[in-house]
């Protein structure tokens, strides 16, 4: 069983048993739900090195693994965008999906908004959703406002 972003202890202890051959996968922020029982290891998931980060940010922003020789110009300016997520996948991943066919102009404005991030959280968590935050700058009107109403419940 897999279980991807678990916020409660309750909610994994509803789902936790122990069954021969059968094994429970899950992922947190938070360490203080994870269970101390025989044979669980926990795993902390490191960010990602630059290099990698560059490549995952290409892949979202452009398409490819790397940066297209016709924007190599613009090559400090993707690399500094990436480095500003922190090495975090899914920072990677939705600020390059959100850049991708926008102007270089909103590239730098992105740049700079990323760049004032801070996270005070230890698991990365505040450093996630301010970058994740610059994401929402893309949207229309209409969009934001649905981004919006989705997010009140």
């Amino acid at each position: 069983l897999v279980l991807d972003d678990v916020w409660s202890k309750k909610n994994l202890e509803d789902l936790l048993f122990e069954a021969k051959g059968y094994k429970t996968v899950f992922t947190t922020r938070e360490n203080s739900i994870i269970p101390i029982r025989d044979g669980s290891r926990p795993y902390e998931m490191p960010v990602l090195r630059n290099e990698d980060s560059v490549k995952l940010f290409c892949f979202w922003a452009f398409g490819l693994p790397s940066i297209p020789t016709n924007y190599e110009h613009y090559k400090d300016l993707v690399q500094q965008v990436a480095a500003a997520c922190g090495g975090l996948p899914l920072a990677l991943t939705v600020i390059g999906s959100c850049l991708r066919n926008q102007p270089w102009t909103y590239w730098r404005s992105a740049k700079e908004k990323l760049s004032k991030a801070e996270s005070i959280s230890q698991y990365h968590t505040d450093k996630l959703l301010n970058r994740l935050e610059t994401s929402t700058d893309v949207l229309d009107d209409e969009s934001k406002q649905c981004f919006l109403d989705l997010g009140a419940f």
